[in-house]
């Protein structure tokens, strides 16, 4: 089987609950949805064997990988996760839970759901949603549909300045009546200037 690769690359998280950690980012190619504000060019792809990636990650001094895209899970995943599982990498995934990925839960080390759309992934390491023009009644619905360990809620970047101050009011506003603990969450990678 090939996967459709956008880019192999080591470097920090940025953002959420594993803010600092090192990673290998593997993007996959493509998306099921078209967000406007979308930050990411995941169009383009080379195509790629299990065998070529794991050659690929063997480069990095890691052992810990990040399926990204687009959309990772758009993509059939089963032959990737075993073959990463079986060389011991810690794995670890985002995606915006239009897809299921109850079928890789013994695969998966963490999951972070950032919904966008019609949601079908119920159970998550991290929930992080970005805030274009959000509302407490959207953010307590997620907490209701979406069974995590933590929350985030990010500013949106639109022209290279960041809604902090909404989103700062909106996350206060949220932690007065919501039902879980929500937390901020800056893309510190694109602060220090680092992938």
């Amino acid at each position: 089987m090939k996967y459709r690769v956008n880019e192999i690359f080591k470097s920090l998280q940025g953002e959420g609950f594993n803010q600092g950690k090192e990673m290998i980012f593997l993007r996959l190619s493509g998306c099921n949805l078209a967000c406007s504000w979308c930050d990411t060019d995941y169009h383009p792809f080379t195509e790629y064997s299990v065998q070529q990636i794991l050659d690929e990650l063997s480069g990095f001094n890691c052992k810990s990988v990040l399926l990204t895209g687009g959309e990772p899970s758009a993509q059939l995943l089963d032959e990737l996760l075993n073959a990463l599982r079986d060389k011991g990498y810690w794995i670890a995934i985002e995606t915006n839970g239009t897809i299921n990925l109850d079928r890789y839960k013994s695969l998966i080390d963490y999951i972070t759901v950032s919904p966008k759309k019609q949601i079908n992934q119920f159970e998550a390491s991290e929930v992080r949603v970005v805030n274009d023009a959000l509302t407490i009644d959207k953010l307590r619905s997620l907490e209701k549909t979406i069974n995590a360990a933590n929350y985030y809620l990010s500013p949106l970047e639109i022209g290279g300045s960041m809604n902090i101050q909404e989103t700062m009011q909106l996350l206060a506003a949220i932690n007065a009546v919501g039902t879980r603990p929500w937390r901020m969450s800056l893309q510190l990678h694109k602060l220090i200037g680092i992938r």
